[in-house]
């Protein structure tokens, strides 16, 4: 753990994070800790929550859970860079929790790396990196470890813990606390075979890139190198190589279903591209999920070729989040921006 944030910016209060929770749209639980017993118990309640349920909580042992954040509020986006060496493709979403003082949810380990990121208060953290025995008995609702003593910090606002895959942690608010999340996305071998019709021997196991290079963090790149990773997690030929790094950038860029853009129709797609040649900015969509290899484009789950013509266009808007008019527009660029505007990349413009 670090000091790695001077100040947490941007940040979230308790009030914002309780009214995201009471949107339909918005993934959100709270997981209860209850304590009379010999051993600690967790259940979780789901959202969307009324506000007054949430002004009724008790005054501990509870944690209050809103996931995708980032796409709901593209301004929390920003706290992405304080990971700029993660290739952003890698990046599944940053969650945002509210601890009451005694609230936590229980001693797990994650399939993903995660940086958790401390906001206002205080949380003790613990961790092991041996292997914990699961414990069915804490909960009918979360799959959690038998408790255990590890190493142990506090977290104060600024801290930054690194949780790599498979290590056993749990935190518990020592006062009222929230905590940023940032949640990697690990392709499991199932995932990429049910898309290439392959199986491997054991298909639990996930993507790991313990020996990335920092000339894979090109915003929205998908490096040959990650290709080379998953084909080899899946046990299989080089000649495969396309079909897997394919595969890889179609589950690298899917949403939640709730959480898919709309796209435009084809007489909105028209009048969209003549205002943007016309001199108006595109903005990415706050819920589009971009992404491009050496041969194709990622939009949301779906894929299209990429040509040379079109490759540093891609580039701009995975870096810059819009793109301009001051584009040399040729049949290559007109096909994959209409194709990119009927599978929502962009905001939707008002078009006079």
């Amino acid at each position: 753990m670090t000091r790695a944030l001077e100040r947490l910016q941007p940040a979230m209060t308790r009030n914002e994070l309780a009214w995201l929770a009471m949107h339909d749209d918005v993934e959100s639980r709270i997981v209860f800790v209850d304590r009379r017993g010999a051993n600690p118990r967790y259940r979780v309640a789901s959202g969307p929550f009324d506000s007054k349920f949430l002004r009724n909580l008790p005054k501990r042992d509870w944690t209050l859970l809103v996931h995708d954040v980032e796409k709901h509020i593209p301004a929390m986006r920003a706290l992405f860079d304080a990971v700029p060496f993660i290739p952003d493709w890698r990046i599944d979403d940053l969650m945002v929790s509210f601890a009451a003082p005694g609230g936590g949810v229980g001693p797990h380990r994650d399939h993903y790396d995660v940086f958790l990121c401390q906001g206002i208060g205080i949380r003790n953290w613990c961790f092991d990196e041996d292997h914990i025995e699961d414990n069915p008995e804490a909960s009918d609702d979360l799959a959690l470890l038998k408790e255990f003593s590890g190493d142990e910090v506090n977290a104060t606002e600024g801290d930054v813990l690194y949780i790599p895959p498979g290590v056993a942690h749990w935190g518990v608010a020592k006062r009222a606390c929230m905590t940023y999340s940032i949640g990697m996305r690990a392709p499991e071998a199932a995932d990429l075979c049910f898309a290439l019709d392959c199986s491997t021997p054991d298909d639990t196991v996930f993507y790991r890139d313990p020996d990335l290079q920092t000339n894979e963090s090109i915003p929205g790149y998908i490096s040959n190198a990650a290709a080379k990773r998953a084909t080899a997690m899946l046990g299989l030929q080089d000649e495969r190589h396309a079909e897997v790094a394919k595969a890889l950038g179609q589950f690298a860029t899917q949403s939640k279903e709730w959480l898919k853009p709309n796209g435009a129709s084809s007489d909105e797609i028209d009048s969209i591209l003549l205002h943007w040649q016309n001199g108006a900015n595109l903005e990415l969509h706050g819920m589009a999920q971009v992404a491009y290899d050496d041969h194709n484009f990622y939009l949301n789950g779906e894929q299209s070729p990429l040509t040379a013509n079109c490759k540093e266009l891609l580039a701009d808007l995975c870096q810059q989040k819009e793109l301009c008019s001051n584009i040399f527009v040729n049949d290559d660029v007109r096909r994959i921006m209409s194709w990119m505007l009927q599978h929502g990349a962009f905001e939707i413009p008002e078009v006079s």
